[in-house]
């Protein structure tokens, strides 16, 4: 009898044991799934390969830039809050290493009104958005002030078109560095009379360490005390002044391709001779004759026939796809990757059918929405075969 008692205990313990490692073994992830993890910060350095970034918690992260990596949004540079796509795996260096699968940059600037403990109307001329945001990210933040705002890439579809702010970046001073004094320095501003004692609050985001003669943005916290020799603002933020560089825009459809050169027709029927070299940047699709393309240049032309300009890059941002519902100023767009809605126009739209097949230009932007939303600039009908 006591024999079998302690069978039976070994056989319980054993059961128990095997329903353990069972249990554990169904909570392993399966290596298939890749999980896909956002982080947003400031960026600090532009770098080739990468960019520098730092988060809200003072984490330093170096976003590694591949071939693969979409960038959305314009350009980064320093001070710009963005958010990256990435694998979930993190070195453990300094700074911590990612890889960017995508990198959104998208912002907004405009006047401040109707402000209310959770959102603001932010207008730029004609455009009109309601910004929503975290009473953390208003302090500060009064009507009538111009403000930037970094949103999440995604805008509704409503009147006025709605944003999520992830920073918003208030009223800005810009100066010239005259002397370092405890705690902050003096910023003489062109123009005005009394120069700014820059108090250097807590926690302050300095993009860059201020000297004499360097020009430089400051962002106060809202708040100005004048005196009889200067006026008294605290930084929340310190940025470099950006060297400016125009940068100019042109659309067209592609009519030739020959060697170091491409021929486009723009919308006004002129032709354009855009020429290529070593240092111009492709983006999307490769070149063929019938694509609406973009070309990046610094806005000198030729006075010959055709004109002639340099490209620094050209962008070729087609979908192609079958049509699928048809709504006002909208469709769905099934290509063989993803399903995409396409805003367009009357114009554009005039004539397309459901199960048309169409090739749509766009300039590249696509929200990060489910389904994406592209804006269509140009639309062609490759078949128009309807069952």
């Amino acid at each position: 009898m006591k024999k079998f008692f302690l069978m039976l205990l070994a056989l319980m313990l054993a059961a128990t044991t095997l329903t353990a490692f069972a249990e554990e073994d169904s909570a392993i992830p399966s290596p298939e799934a890749e999980e896909i993890v956002l982080l947003e910060g400031f960026v600090m350095e532009v770098l080739d390969e990468s960019i520098l970034l730092q988060t809200r918690d003072g984490l330093y992260v170096e976003a590694l830039l591949t071939p693969d990596t979409v960038l959305e949004g314009k350009e980064p540079a320093i001070g710009d809050y963005v958010s990256v796509a990435y694998n979930g795996m993190m070195t453990r260096s300094i700074p911590a290493q990612i890889t960017a699968i995508h990198i959104g940059n998208h912002m907004l600037m405009g006047l401040v009104s109707e402000l209310t403990e959770d959102s603001f109307l932010l207008t730029f001329g004609e455009e009109v958005y309601q910004v929503n945001a975290d009473a953390a990210l208003l302090e500060g933040i009064q009507d009538g002030m111009f403000v930037t705002v970094y949103h999440k890439g995604m805008m509704t579809m409503s009147l006025p078109a709605q944003v999520i702010a992830l920073h918003i970046r208030g009223q800005e001073i810009v100066g010239t560095v005259t002397e370092m004094v405890e705690g902050g320095f003096t910023l003489t501003v062109e123009g005005e009379e009394l120069p700014y004692h820059v108090a250097i609050k807590e926690g302050a985001l300095e993009f860059v360490q201020a000297e004499p003669g360097m020009e430089v943005i400051v962002i106060i916290d809202g708040m100005m005390t004048a005196s009889l020799e200067s006026i008294l603002v605290n930084a929340v933020e310190i940025l470099p002044l950006p060297a400016v560089q125009e940068v100019f825009d042109m659309t067209g459809v592609v009519t030739e391709i020959g060697e170091g050169f491409i021929m486009i027709e723009d919308a006004e029927g002129q032709m354009i001779q855009v020429n290529l070299s070593e240092e111009t940047i492709s983006e999307g699709k490769d070149v063929e004759v019938g694509d609406f393309i973009h070309v990046t240049y610094n806005g000198q032309m030729t006075f010959s026939i055709p004109a002639q300009i340099a490209a620094q890059k050209i962008g070729c941002y087609a979908h192609t796809g079958v049509i699928g519902e048809i709504t006002e100023g909208q469709f769905a767009l099934v290509t063989e990757m993803e399903l995409i809605l396409v805003n367009a126009g009357i114009e554009q739209m005039a004539g397309l059918q459901p199960g048309m097949t169409v090739t749509v230009y766009s300039n590249g932007a696509m929200t990060m929405s489910l389904p994406a939303q592209i804006g269509a600039e140009f639309i062609t009908v490759t078949e128009t075969i309807i069952d």
